[in-house]
């Protein structure tokens, strides 16, 4: 009977230390967890949030040639919900060896509500002689989109004004 005793308790002052280190663990576990938690919120709330910038290469065929023209642009946020924005974009003339640009306004009407968001936008620029465009496009994912552009004639597929772009943009 004393042996039963002794084990029970030795056992039981084995038990009482581990118990405790057992505590101390699971109280920084959890504050790590917490932590964890927080800074996930933290990364969605960003996540959420409208870019402030993107920046991206854009290919289209500005002339009527054949030759794919690349070009440059960047996309500041007009508004806080990020449904306005300023594109301004220089292409590379392969054909003509010169350069073009565009300074248009691009607008996202829902921009948070649809799975794929779509724009439409119109600007000016140069593109041997002064250019409006119209266009409108859809952001395949966050980094890449595609659009169709009305040109004023000449130009565009067909000598009707239609210009193809597609590219890929960073966003911060």
């Amino acid at each position: 009977m004393r042996r039963i005793v002794a084990v029970l308790i030795l056992a039981l002052l084995l038990a009482i230390p581990s118990a405790h280190a057992a505590d101390a663990v699971s109280g920084v576990v959890a504050q790590e967890r917490i932590d964890l938690f927080l800074a996930s919120r933290e990364m969605l709330l960003r996540e959420r949030q409208p870019d402030h910038m993107r920046v991206g290469l854009v290919m289209a065929n500005l002339n009527s040639g054949s030759f794919m023209d690349v070009g440059v642009k960047a996309e500041p946020n007009l508004n806080a919900s990020g449904t306005v924005r300023l594109v301004t974009e220089t292409f590379y003339l392969r054909e003509d060896n010169t350069l073009a640009g565009f300074a248009s306004l691009k607008i996202l009407p829902f921009a948070d509500k649809s799975p794929i968001p779509f724009y439409f936008g119109a600007g000016a620029g140069y593109v041997k002689g002064l250019k409006y465009q119209l266009f409108a496009g859809v952001e395949v994912t966050k980094n890449f989109f595609a659009e169709v552009r009305y040109m004023n004639p000449p130009g565009g597929i067909g000598g009707k004004g239609l210009v193809l772009a597609t590219g890929f943009q960073l966003t911060y």
